[in-house]
């Protein structure tokens, strides 16, 4: 019982040690590429150590990952201006709710990471998809079919990247699946998953998960390719307390003998 109940309370601490700073690349704002479009992603994710620990960086390729460098990383992605520190990692993501925002820049605390976003048309939480799954995955892995993923400016990466947060949009009820067009259907119509399929949960499946940022009067959620203990850590808690309890039933017997 006392290590489920350690588990329980370690949980919270973890995710209150986890941090991340959050920024786009919009064409035209005075940056030195181009990866968002509009008010979508891609978004680069700078973490804490706390969040570094539970990225798994292996699932992410050259393409979608990084370090912060004067060279690669222009002013409106932070670099010299205190937003993002020299030698920070970074992974490229895209965000699940449509009508959430979040300051560039801005450094805010991590509140959980799991395989649900909140969707905003209902007020419920709405489970990552296998669609979603698919698509940011083979994106994280750089084998996205279609996918611009040019560091040269010009507009070809964030057309792509349009393209692509439209369809997890869409993959997640925050807008219509007429929304799904373009390289983003194409690829799921050869990725083998049934059309039906497109939209159940996908539990885990391609290790994409759902981080939550707490930002102050909303929250707002962005993917992540995630080590697997992010999510069983809290259930294997919870699995430990039935244990724990059955044992000091155990024990009190045997003292009332």
């Amino acid at each position: 019982m006392v290590l489920g109940l350690a588990g329980l309370m370690a949980a919270p601490k973890l995710f209150a040690a986890m941090s991340v700073t959050l920024m786009d690349d919009t064409p035209g704002m005075n940056s030195t590429y181009s990866y968002s479009q509009g008010d979508g992603g891609e978004f680069r994710a700078v973490g804490n150590s706390g969040l570094d620990s539970v990225v798994n960086w292996g699932a992410y390729s050259s393409t979608t990952k990084g370090t912060v460098t004067a060279a690669n990383d222009g002013s409106s992605w932070g670099y010299g201006q205190g937003l993002a520190l020299p030698g920070s990692e970074y992974f490229q993501t895209f965000c699940t709710e449509l009508l959430e925002e979040y300051t560039p820049g801005g450094l805010y605390p991590i509140s959980s990471i799991g395989n649900a976003a909140l969707n905003n048309n209902t007020g419920h939480p709405v489970p990552i998809t296998l669609g979603v799954a698919y698509l940011y995955s083979h994106f994280a892995a750089g084998t996205l079919g279609g996918y611009d993923y040019s560091y040269t400016d010009g507009g070809g990466r964030s057309a792509s990247a349009g393209n692509l947060q439209n369809a997890i949009w869409s993959l997640l009820g925050e807008q219509s699946m007429a929304d799904l067009t373009g390289a983003a259907l194409t690829d799921l119509q050869n990725s083998g998953i049934a059309q039906a399929d497109w939209t159940v949960a996908a539990n885990g499946a391609y290790g994409v998960e759902d981080m939550t940022l707490d930002n102050p009067g909303q929250a707002q959620d962005q993917l992540i390719m995630a080590v697997p203990e992010t999510t069983t850590m809290l259930a294997g808690a919870l699995l430990l307390l039935p244990l724990g309890a059955s044992t000091l039933k155990i024990l009190r017997k045997k003292r009332s003998v």
